[in-house]
């Protein structure tokens, strides 16, 4: 083979980071299914900044039990949060906004284009909101089956009570953590 044609190869596949992986997708699926239910039908996860934010802190327990505890929150979520517990699946980048995972679009879009997920244009804003579909909301159930994602529901559990805010009340949380704030942009968070 060429190197000319090699070269050519190697572009069409995008690096690891911009893939998405059965682990993410079910995590996300998992965040937005926790965000979507509500005892009257369904709403949604408020935009890419929200969910990107939610997403890091159940990645990271030990940021998330931070936060809370600069909240004053502190009962009933110990049990759930480790903070010596790893982060999971890969490490989050330092962007503009804050945490973000390049492999956001690939995910979304495997979501969606698997009819898991929709997307619904948010009333009064130009934003967009992810809310899963009945098949979505399902499968997300099974998930919740296996014990393997029992901590992760737990902490959805926690996000949805107690930081179901905006994407920039989020933001300005997690600027107050030394790690985000203080990291450049591109540089892995840990």
């Amino acid at each position: 083979m060429n190197e000319k044609v090699k070269n050519a190869a190697s572009r069409r596949i995008p690096p690891l980071k911009f893939r998405s992986s059965p682990e993410a997708e079910a995590r996300v699926l998992l965040l937005i299914d926790g965000f979507s239910r509500t005892r009257n039908g369904t709403r949604c996860l408020e935009g890419r900044v929200k969910l990107a934010k939610l997403d890091f802190l159940l990645r990271y327990p030990k940021h998330l039990s931070r936060i809370l505890r600069s909240l004053d929150i502190t009962t009933s979520v110990s049990e759930v949060l480790d903070e010596n517990e790893a982060p999971l699946d890969a490490r989050m980048m330092r962007y503009r906004y804050g945490p973000w995972d390049p492999s956001y679009y690939a995910v979304l879009g495997s979501l969606i284009g698997r009819g898991l997920v929709r997307v619904e244009p948010l009333s009064g804003t130009s934003g967009l909101g992810y809310s899963t579909t009945p098949s979505g909301a399902d499968l997300a159930s099974k998930l919740g089956e296996d014990e393997i994602f029992h901590k992760m529901i737990a902490r959805v559990k926690i996000l949805r009570r107690y930081l179901d805010k905006s994407g920039s009340t989020l933001k300005d949380y997690l600027y107050s953590l030394p790690e985000v704030a203080d990291s450049t942009w591109h540089e892995e968070l840990v």
